[in-house]
Parts: C-alpha cells; structure tokens; sequence
C-alpha cells in the first residue's frame, strides 16, 4: 500500500501497530498455524486484527465495524499492523471458533518471544538492584448470564461477591519496588475454580516466562522424609504386633476346635455321670467361647489390613518425597546462581497448609494471609495486657510471633496479627510469611510491602476497565483463551511502548505527559483521535488533528529502541574459545 499522506481516526494504534511490528510480533503470528481456509484474508490477518482491536479498547466484538471508531474501515491502521486490510467481525467470530490447542500454544510461542527482551530487562534491573523478585497471585472472575447455555466449561462459582456463573481467571504478574507491573501469564478455568487450586500453576508458569527460580530447599524434604520414616517404622511395629496377635487368636482358635472335638468324642463313650457333666460344662464354656474368638480374629484381620493400607500409603508418600527431593536437587544443579529472595504475594484464598509447605520447599518467601479466622483467634488468645502494638498505619497496628506451625504445614512461619479500629471495635488479621535468612522485616515495613499487592488489584481493574476483559468475545473456549491471552499482551505493550513514544514526541506538552501516564487515556482516547498519518522512507510521521485531545501533537516513529543485553546475574554464561 503506496500513501504518502492519509487520515486516520486511531492515531495511536497506528503506533501499537508500528511497535510490535518492530519487534517481530506480527510476523511470529501470521506464522500461527490455523484449520481454517483463506478468503479474502487469512485468518492470521483475522488474529492480528483481534489484537489490533483489543488495543483499540474493543469492548465488543462488533464494535471492530459498528464502534463509534470501527477499526475495520481504516485501512491505514490495517497497514501499520502489516495487514492489507481487516476482515468482518463476524468472520474474525468463525476464526476464533476455528482455533484450537495447536493454535493457542502457537500464539503464546509467539507473545513469549515478544515478551522475552522486556521480562529481561526488568529482571536484570531487580537482581542487580538486589531486590527480591515478587510474584503476584490473584483470581478474578468472568460472568456470564446465569441462564447461559452456550458457553463451554462454565461451573457457578464465587464473583464478585455472589455466586454466579462463568469462568475463573487466574493470573500472576512480575512486581517492583517501584509498582512497574508485567503480567507473566493468564490461565482460564471453569467458575468454580477456587484459587488454592492454582498455585503451582502460576508459579511455574512465571518461572517459565523470567526463566528465573530461587534455590530449591531438598533439606527441608529431606526434615519430611525423615518424620515419614519415623512414621511407617511406628506403623511398621503396629503391624508386626497385630501379626502376631492374629497368629496367637488362630492358634487358640485351632487348639479350642481340637479340644471340642477331642471332648465330643469322650462324651460318646461310657462316662460317670461327674465325668460326664464336668466335659458337658466344658463343652458348653468353649463353644461360648469360639463365637467371641471369631469375632477377634475378625477385628484382628480388619486392624491388620487397615495397618498394612496405611503402610503402602505411607510408602507411597516416602517414595514420593524421596523423588521430590531428588527433583529439588537436580534443579538446583542447573540453578547455579539463583537470586537470593524470591516472593509469592498471596491473598488467603490461596493458602493453605500444602501450598505453603510447596511454596518453601521450592526455595519461595510465601508472603500472604490466613486462610481462616482460626488462625486470628489463636493468636488472639496469645495476648496478654502486657503485648506491645506497634502502629504500621494511619489505623493499623501489628504484633508478632517467630515458629508458628500452621495445620498441614511442617515449617515454621512467621505470622502477624494486625488490628483495625472501626468506630469503637477492633478488626483483625493475619499475616503470614516464611524467611529463612534470619531477616524478618519490620512490622511497617511487612504491612507495606503486603499492601503493594495491590499492585495487582489494579492491574485487574485495569484489565476490566481499558480492556474490557469481562466481556468474553468468543463462546469457544479457544477464543477465550486468544482473548486472555491478548488483553495480558496488550496491557503489556502499552507500557513497554511508552518510553518509546515519549522518544518520539518532537516537543511532549503536559497533556500528552498525563496521557503516557495513564493506560487507559492512551487506549481509549489516544488511540481512537483523529491523526495525520505521513509515510517517508525514513519513517512514519503521527500528527494529530487539531481538534483531537492531543491537538498539535506531533509523533515521529523512528523505530524502537534496541535493548542493552543483560549481562544475565542469574544465568550461567558459556564462552566459546576459538
């Protein structure tokens, strides 16, 4: 497409588009493989434009022609995301039903090697500031009419605060001491997903995406074999005890078969009367006996198969452990030089005593909250008049305790009750974390830096309120999953392109500082403005109209920035010689 200069009413999805094009997006996608012929376009063009119109602020999947700004009539915008031009919505709709898992896998491919070069950076920036890398964990729900029937997978589920039905979805991000945020990955689950299922998911999925993982600990698996050991030779004694009560009942059991029979014989013999009813009263005791004896050997043989059901299962658990172990250990071969702390930041819902004891075990500072209200009554009952307070907030205070042991797990945490004043009446809480450097942060510092997993709450907001991630697209689970997949990248892109942008503004008024500031501005009222598009062999030139909201603004797209490549603190580095 040959135009020197055009209008266009997305001024600045004409630059998204020029930015991940740049960096080899668009190209990696048009790779996708797709069960789904070509007409006018392919449906990797089809693909491209779901993500161009989800940059857009898409809301509905008819809003790409019917919008008050329809993506699919600007042709120039179809250019600057290498497209000869867009497709119907509704054929973008049979395109989205048409992929599939092969599909799905491809595209995340495709959003991993985009991503890679960012994740990096801001990774290299953490470790070589020495802060910890802190993963944030959370669940949110996507709703549909409770009377739907057409959507696959869904299950009722808690949202929002009410049961309702729909989909789950979980996400982790990568956070900062300055709250720059990166989602690592998004899964899609059924309604009544809850979130202490999803742990280990995501963090092996954010540990996919920073290629990063912290020292593995097999010595506290190897504090667990040993307890399990202890166990199954306790159970092992049990058993052989009931062994040998059984032998013992059996051998009664026979001798008092033989001594009725033996007994049965004499009386059939000419006896004295004595003699007689002396074996009769015999007779009489023994065949009482023999129905209670059954019955013990009965309940012997129960205890002894329940004892022998315990031990294959403690086996099992002994063998598991022993596998994990070795598991843990192998990792850390390949792990030379982990980071020192790594966080998983967590609301209740996703603790419990299993995933925290997997947490520490795979080298993580748990960071997170009390699954119930057990927790906070115990240490409420710990208080005494003499218990000092000490104020972390505005109305907040806080008091501590080292080596407190949760139920279902074996390691001791720390954990911290904090109280709010609501008018006459106090509120309370539990923190909980794990560190086992001996560093546990002061209790203002601890409230803080929980409270910045926030971070991720807004990052959520953000997804429903700019992205529109609530209002599912397409009634294939594919194509939702294409949806959380590109609403993850697209909140992404925004950010990572802003320092480019501003590199590009010839002269950047306050207006257009406030807008890179905000994600929102800068999808749904940047990138829907009216703008002069200039095309030279040097560049594309953005100027926007003068009666857009960035009146007189002028953009050069001069390219993207090349990355300065990390010297990798948390990567072994291999030197060929010559």
């Amino acid at each position: 497409m040959d135009w020197p200069v055009a209008n266009t009413e997305h001024g600045l999805l004409v630059a998204f588009g020029e930015f991940v094009q740049q960096y080899g997006l668009i190209e990696q996608l048009m790779q996708v493989p797709m069960k789904q012929k070509t007409r006018t376009y392919t449906p990797q063009t089809k693909l491209v434009e779901f993500l161009a119109g989800i940059m857009s602020g898409l809301e509905h999947l008819a809003d790409l022609n019917d919008g008050p700004h329809p993506v699919v009539t600007d042709a120039i915008v179809a250019h600057a995301w290498g497209q000869p031009g867009f497709a119907h919505y509704s054929t973008v709709s049979r395109t989205l039903e048409a992929c599939d898992a092969r599909t799905i896998s491809a595209v995340e491919q495709a959003i991993n090697a985009f991503s890679r070069p960012f994740i990096d950076q801001l990774v290299h920036d953490l470790l070589r500031r020495g802060e910890p890398l802190v993963y944030d964990l959370d669940l949110t729900g996507q709703a549909v009419s409770a009377t739907s029937q057409t959507y696959p997978g869904v299950a009722f589920g808690w949202m929002n605060d009410r049961v309702k039905l729909g989909y789950q979805l979980a996400r982790v991000c990568l956070s900062s001491s300055t709250h720059e945020r990166i989602w690592l990955a998004g899964v899609h689950h059924p309604g009544d997903t809850v979130s202490v299922s999803c742990v280990q998911d995501l963090i092996r999925a954010a540990e996919a995406q920073t290629d990063v993982r912290p020292r593995r600990r097999p010595e506290l698996v190897q504090q667990r074999i040993a307890a399990q050991q202890d166990v199954i030779n306790r159970t092992q004694r049990l058993l052989e005890q009931q062994r040998q009560t059984l032998t013992r009942l059996q051998h009664t059991r026979t001798a008092l078969i033989g001594k009725l029979y033996h007994t049965e014989q004499l009386l059939k013999e000419a006896l004295s009367a004595r003699k007689s009813a002396d074996f009769q009263q015999q007779v009489a005791r023994w065949q009482r006996r023999l129905p209670r004896l059954v019955k013990q050997l009965t309940t012997c043989q129960q205890v002894l198969a329940k004892h022998q059901t315990h031990l294959t299962e403690q086996q099992t658990m002994l063998n598991d452990l022993q596998a994990w172990r070795v598991q843990l250990e192998q990792e850390n071969q390949t792990n030379p030089n982990p980071p020192a702390i790594c966080e998983a930041r967590m609301d209740a819902g996703f603790t419990s005593g299993d995933n925290l004891t997997w947490l520490i075990e795979m080298g993580y500072c748990p960071n997170t909250k009390a699954p119930n209200a057990q927790t906070t009554t115990a240490l409420q009952a710990r208080l005494t008049t003499r218990s000092h307070w000490v104020r972390v907030g505005d109305n907040a205070e806080m008091i501590a305790w080292d080596d407190y042991f949760l139920h279902g797990c074996p390691y001791p945490l720390t954990v911290a009750l904090e109280r709010f004043k609501t008018g006459r009446q106090y509120q309370y809480a539990t923190l909980i974390q794990y560190r086992d450097d001996g560093q546990r942060p002061p209790l203002p510092v601890w409230f803080h830096h929980y409270n910045e997993r926030q971070t991720i709450e807004a990052g959520n907001k953000e997804m429903k309120g700019t992205f529109f991630v609530q209002h599912l697209m397409s009634r294939s689970l594919a194509g939702i999953q294409l949806q959380v997949l590109f609403t993850g990248l697209a909140a992404n892109v925004v950010r990572w392109c802003t320092p480019w942008l501003q590199s590009c503004a010839l002269t950047a008024s306050p207006k257009f500082q406030r807008t890179l500031s905000s994600p929102k501005h800068l999808v749904h009222m940047a990138a829907n403005t009216d703008a002069l598009v200039q095309q030279a062999p040097h560049g594309t030139t953005l100027q926007f109209a003068p009666h857009s909201p960035l009146a007189g603004l002028i953009l050069f797209l001069k390219g993207v920035p090349a990355f300065q490549l990390s010297l990798g603190f948390h990567r072994p580095q291999k030197i060929e010689s010559g």
